[in-house]
């Protein structure tokens, strides 16, 4: 992609980006991003994958939510979770691109 052909960020398109920048620092919240890409969870299930409390899950879902990055569906009793294909798996795919972080990030990368 040409760097010049892009335009300009917005200011508000900017603090978009960062809002969800700050909604993704967390390592659980993209465990949990990862865990319901490929089909929808119940929250049992989430925070069973994740090892938190089910208060810490639930917390962690609402962030999600509330940015758009997961979507929830109540089937019977059951709420389940998803991603949300627009934005979260658009990022997971966008995180994908950039295998050092998935893949080979280790503590010595990151030393001066």
């Amino acid at each position: 992609m040409d760097i010049e052909a892009v335009s300009t960020p917005t200011r508000a398109s900017l603090a978009y980006a960062a809002g969800l920048l700050k909604v993704l620092g967390h390592p659980a919240r993209l465990q949990i991003l990862y865990f319901v890409e490929g089909d929808p969870e119940t929250v049992t299930a989430i925070q069973e994958h994740v090892g938190l409390t089910q208060a810490m899950t639930s917390q962690h879902l609402k962030i999600l939510r509330e940015s758009r990055l997961i979507r929830r569906r109540r089937a019977g009793t059951s709420i389940f979770y998803g991603i949300t294909e627009q934005l979260g798996g658009t990022i997971l795919a966008q995180l994908r691109d950039c295998p050092v972080l998935w893949y080979e990030a280790s503590s010595r990368d990151f030393d001066d």
